[in-house]
């Protein structure tokens, strides 16, 4: 418990320290500093894990109580941590890439006069995710979340002096706010009827009940609707794209390893409740696959290179989603994991081309980058070969268990929307790749500014790269770690890790590959511009992210607007009511006023003066 306190700790106090003494602190040390906390927290995330391979494969978990804060109505409940393999994966994650990114960050932030606020906000943002994974109960977990939303609001309006930075910061945490809502209403429905809301009590309960009641189905729901908002699932999934307004190291920190897949760490957590509501456990997997296929047609047609691999992570999400839907758990932690090293490896990778080119981040004035930054090329190929599931590169395994689970589980229809999906992730990231370093320099300013990113960025770039490249190597211990903790309650069909049909796997990567072909063919061999299938017609739509945004501004924003404008009459009334009482107030108070001289001799007067007027009242009356 130590441990684990000390983890989540050492970034909180990072944060604290440098808002309070940034002013005293050298340049380069807020970004040092805060670097070194979170590699501390990775080592020791790292002995933690290590710890829990020593306990028994059926009682591999540690939980403990900090301190008790609500008592007397039920059974306590307290600041509780709980380490288990799930936990520990996500722990790993947090703190390894966390860190790989502080130190990009360094390099990125260099000349930017806030990186001090930026490096604390960093920090804040790993204590938050930290006491999300290690939560004992569902109680620290919402704590957790809110404080990541906090966290995420800061980061995604950091540059507050750009508008557009501040709408999507305000979207971002509103859409949010929706999931908020959801989880707090769903665990209030277990803690009324359950009494408890601690992990380990929980599961036992939950693991005898049976399946079908209205009250697991209810309850699965609106914690998945945080979950939905969290991690971006159609239709709460507008606000990742417009994330994009934060620097780009916090695109790859929010998209790759930490706050999108909160919600498929709490659907993975409740495991046993998902069992127990097989509508809303299908339901999870369905909206899984259409996010996938709906964020992969509007990637196609994207021109900004960060919102290429926004709509991706959208995409990749998907597939998380559609394992869980299955009851595939494994297998959509494993692809939590490759995706963390390839998508944090493409972010960063994009934003040593953004830092090279001055801030341009619109594809139309790239091409012929591989001259100029050959390292960063060579990780962005790594990365892309990675997501579009070409082995042996992490995301083929990853995406091979996904796809393996879902056909093993029936759902062809599902199965299919994933093949096709993988396909058209293949296309838009090699689109991307080719614009970006193939060809010919679309911008010749641009391209003669162009130089490879200091050494400082290029080292996690390459690390990054290296993961891309053997992360799904990690298959057999991944399987190994988790299949024994999804098998402790029922809940998961397919406890550990499962392949395919070989055909299965030969047509996803033969579409792959055509896409790439494709990809190749049509914007190297024969130039077609970045922006010819946006300008019009259905692809004009998909760049417009099919129009969603405004579909919700006519569902919730203008009627909410309009029933506002009806009611402000009203509200108007009762504030003049209310301001008019406090008016009256305020002239008695100012005739009053007066008597309070300050002299404590008069104050003694009319306190006798008192006493005896209530000394004369009851003398009368008797």
């Amino acid at each position: 418990m130590q441990l684990l306190t000390e983890i989540i700790l050492l970034p909180l106090i990072g944060a604290v320290t440098i808002t309070v003494f940034k002013g005293l602190m050298p340049k380069k040390l807020p970004g040092i500093w805060a670097s070194s906390l979170v590699g501390i927290s990775f080592l020791l995330s790292i002995a933690a894990d290590v710890h829990l391979t020593h306990l028994g494969v059926h009682h591999r978990f540690v939980t403990g109580t900090l301190w008790t804060w609500i008592s007397g109505f039920g059974p306590a409940i307290g600041a509780r941590l709980y380490l288990d393999p799930l936990a520990g994966i996500w722990l790993l994650v947090i703190t390894g890439i966390g860190m790989l990114i502080h130190i990009y960050s360094i390099g990125y932030m260099h000349d930017d006069p806030g990186k001090a606020r930026y490096f604390s906000y960093l920090n804040f943002f790993i204590f938050s995710m930290l006491l999300l994974v290690l939560a004992g109960n569902l109680i620290v977990l919402l704590i957790g979340w809110a404080l990541v939303g906090l966290a995420s609001y800061f980061l995604i309006g950091f540059w507050y002096h750009r508008p557009s930075a501040v709408r999507a910061a305000k979207k971002a945490f509103v859409m949010n706010t929706v999931g908020d809502v959801g989880i707090l209403l769903g665990l209030a429905l277990l803690y009324l009827h359950y009494h408890t809301v601690g992990y380990p009590h929980l599961f036992r309960i939950l693991s005898a009940a049976h399946p079908g009641s209205a009250f697991f189905e209810w309850t699965a729901f609106l914690l998945y609707v945080g979950a939905m908002a969290k991690s971006a699932q159609f239709p709460l999934h507008m606000w990742l794209a417009d994330a994009m307004e934060g620097p780009t190291p916090v695109s790859a920190l929010i998209h790759a390893a930490t706050m999108v897949t909160a919600g498929v760490y709490l659907m993975a957590r409740l495991y046993p409740l998902l069992r127990l509501a097989p509508n809303v456990h299908y339901l999870v997997g369905a909206i899984g696959a259409f996010t996938a296929i709906f964020a992969a047609s509007i990637a196609i047609f994207q021109r900004d290179i960060k919102r290429v691999l926004a709509y991706s992570t959208l995409s990749q999400l998907g597939y998380m989603f559609l394992a869980i839907g299955v009851g595939g758990f494994a297998a959509g932690v494993f692809h939590f994991m490759t995706h963390a090293f390839f998508k944090a490896l493409l972010f960063l990778a994009a934003g040593s081309v953004i830092h090279a080119l001055g801030g341009e981040q619109d594809i139309n004035h790239m091409g012929g980058l591989f001259k100029k930054m050959p390292w960063t090329m060579a990780a962005f190929l790594a990365g892309t070969l990675a997501i579009s599931g070409i082995p042996p590169f992490s995301g083929y395994y990853s995406k091979e268990a996904i796809l393996g689970q879902v056909f093993n589980s029936g759902h062809t229809l599902l199965w299919g929307v994933g093949v096709l999906t993988a396909g058209m992730t293949a296309f838009y990231m090699f689109r991307l790749f080719f614009i970006t370093f193939l060809g010919a320099p679309r911008d010749q300013a641009l391209y003669d500014h162009a130089h490879e990113a200091p050494r400082v960025m290029t080292i996690p770039v390459v690390i990054l790269a290296v993961l891309a490249v053997v992360g799904g190597f990690f298959r057999g211990w991944l399987n190994r770690w988790l299949a024994p903790t999804f098998a402790l309650y029922p809940g998961a069909s397919h406890a550990g890790l499962e392949s395919g049909p070989l055909f299965g796997t030969i047509l996803t990567v033969g579409l792959a590959m055509i896409a790439i072909i494709l990809a190749y063919w049509m914007y190297v061999k024969k130039g077609v511009a970045p922006n010819a299938g946006s300008a019009h017609g259905l692809g004009r739509q998909a760049f417009e992210a099919w129009n969603l945004d405004t579909v919700w501004a006519w569902l919730a924003v203008i009627p909410f607007k309009t029933l506002g404008d009806w009611i402000r009459p009203v509200e108007n009334g009762i504030l003049a009511f209310v301001n008019g009482v406090a008016s009256v107030v305020w002239l008695w108070a100012a005739d009053l006023r007066p008597l309070q001289t300050g002299y404590v001799r008069r104050y003694a007067l009319s306190i006798m003066v008192g006493l005896g007027a209530l000394l004369a009242f009851y003398l009368i009356r008797a």
